[in-house]
């Protein structure tokens, strides 16, 4: 017991050695945690100061997806392995392809990679998107406060044991085929049997892990399956997925879970708040018009002098809601915009709470006098601040950026805010948080369209796909 105690200790010294950057940080799923907010809270490596010393720190070809702009996802990134070949940082990047990478995102070399059934048929839509896998968050920011009178079990299945900081946690992933696999993050193996989960031909979005539950929905129509959100309890020895269908005609888009286990579904015609374990509706929001929109916006949780609060986007504005009183807007924005993909947020050092937008297109005339740059033309990042009016929240405006190129959702950490550029060569910008100055370019060396899969950040570095089946990272250079 003694060696034991004795090996572990080496072994963490080892890895603090190894990470001078102070602990690794994982990013477990697109948005970088369940609640969809894009924000690193700990990268101690980024500072304002050093953000325009951001450099090229990976480039690399993956061969096998039909390129497109939702073909590659960006990489969802554990921190720090103890594996069979040493201490690693891996990125696991999806393809529509069915393949799963396992990238050493110091080295920019292969770790593992997996090949997985592919859906069968269906439109080339179906055909041409990616989901991401979702790794089980760690504990220091991926758990939730228990819903009250929460049961748990006293001792979990062997499927959800082990691992642990620099342990192998497993990676959960759905393929063509709809089974739910966990792989293990040191060698691509599956740790268990896959389960049944969604129907095969799903088109999978990216999947959340919170709670011992994995999250995913299945939208397009895709393989004659109907839009649903599906949840399955790997907390239960014999695991049932469950699953919330859409009316005809509705679509999801990305989905939000809260610090109390709600999960919030933007699709084409409702904001739903459903119960996280059964999935039962709670709550159906109509934001806006009644009518149906093909632009669907992945929602935010966050909280807020105590409670969690949902931004949602609909019809060019954003709209606060309660999350235990769902059934009304508590705050509106002036109109936006079109506001293109999903809402990120954060919160400064002074307690200030925040919300970004990316907009495609010009901003609208009632926010032109928030745009230093005379409202971009072809798109931009809108920033609100979140003030007390009254004792109610408002969304004030409070600036907006240079002109961008159909920008995905942004990511945040220390004083600075992330964009990608996506159109025409993809420009990775980096932007002062308060007040949207510009303080990093990535220029002309990316060749390539950027993908509209999103962000990722952690540990000094933002990584993103492009159309071409690129992968690349941008940030602070760190010899090993």
């Amino acid at each position: 017991m003694k060696h034991t105690a004795s090996l572990l200790s080496i072994t963490l010294a080892c890895a603090a050695v190894a990470t001078p950057q102070g602990r690794p940080v994982d990013w477990p799923s697109i948005g970088g945690d369940a609640r969809r907010s894009g924000w690193e809270k700990s990268d101690i490596r980024i500072t304002k100061d050093n953000a325009k010393d951001f450099k090229l720190v990976l480039k690399r070809k993956l061969e096998g997806p039909t390129a497109g702009a939702r073909a590659l996802t960006p990489p969802v990134v554990i921190g720090l392995l103890i594996s069979y070949k040493g201490f690693k940082e891996l990125g696991f990047v999806a393809g529509n392809s069915g393949d799963l990478w396992s990238i050493d995102v110091d080295t920019n070399k292969e770790f593992w990679h997996q090949r997985y059934p592919v859906a069968k048929g269906g439109s080339a839509l179906c055909a041409g998107l990616a989901s991401a896998p979702s790794l089980v968050p760690p504990a220091v920011f991926g758990g939730r406060r228990p819903a009250a009178g929460a049961v748990r079990p006293a001792q979990l299945p062997a499927r959800l044991g082990g691992g642990g900081f620099g342990g192998p946690r497993p990676i959960y992933f759905v393929a063509g085929d709809g089974k739910l696999r966990q792989v293990n993050t040191s060698d691509g193996s599956d740790r268990f049997p896959s389960l049944d989960f969604m129907p095969a031909g799903s088109k999978v979005s990216n999947l959340v892990m919170t709670d011992n539950t994995v999250f995913a929905a299945s939208s397009g129509n895709c393989g004659g399956t109907p839009n649903a959100l599906y949840a399955i309890d790997l907390a239960q020895e014999e695991t049932k997925p469950v699953s919330f269908p859409l009316p005809a005609g509705d679509a999801i888009s990305e989905f939000a879970v809260g610090n109390n286990g709600m999960v919030f579904v933007q699709t084409s015609t409702q904001l739903y708040a459903l119960s996280g374990k059964d999935l039962q509706r709670k709550a159906a929001l109509t934001l806006g018009s009644a009518k149906a929109t093909a632009t669907v916006t992945a929602p935010t949780v966050f909280e807020y002098k105590g409670k969690d609060l949902v931004a949602a986007a609909r019809d060019g504005k954003i709209y606060l809601i309660d999350s235990e009183a769902p059934d009304a807007p508590i705050a509106t924005s002036a109109q936006v915009g079109n506001i293109g993909a999903g809402l990120s947020t954060w919160e400064d050092g002074d307690g200030v709470r925040w919300i970004a937008a990316p907009v495609h297109g010009a901003v609208s005339t009632e926010l032109k006098a928030a745009a230093s740059n005379g409202a971009a033309p072809n798109g931009s990042i809108v920033a609100f601040r979140i003030e007390d009016k009254g004792g109610k929240p408002e969304l004030v405006p409070a600036w907006v950026s240079r002109d961008l190129k159909a920008p995905v959702a942004p990511v945040v950490t220390s004083g600075n805010l992330f964009a990608l550029s996506t159109a025409g060569r993809a420009v990775l910008y980096g932007f002062d948080w308060a007040t949207g100055k510009e303080l990093y370019s990535s220029g002309a060396q990316v060749t390539a369209p950027g993908s509209l899969t999103g962000l990722t950040l952690a540990n000094g570095r933002v990584f993103f796909t492009t159309t071409d089946n690129t992968l690349y990272g941008f940030g602070i250079f760190l010899e090993i």
